[in-house]
């Protein structure tokens, strides 16, 4: 595999995975927004609806974390 025009390396780093996810979401964020007018996302522990005019509409609050319980294979 052969690196890009822009020099970075050929493996895939944290670092590089963060800045690409970050940008598509963004994007994705945006398309959304203008396709549909609102967003659901989460947000300090709420799902909220997010409109074009930044009005938030709560709409759930998350409960706590539950631990995962021990899974015994046989």
């Amino acid at each position: 595999m052969k690196a890009n025009k822009h020099k970075e390396p050929v493996y895939l780093t944290k670092r590089i995975l963060l800045r690409t996810s970050k940008k598509a979401i963004q994007e994705a964020f945006y398309r959304a927004m203008n396709i549909a007018g609102y967003v659901v996302k989460v947000q300090n522990e709420w799902v909220v609806r997010e409109y074009k005019d930044g009005t938030i509409k709560k709409i759930l609050k998350l409960s706590p974390e539950v631990k995962p319980q021990e899974i015994v294979l046989d």
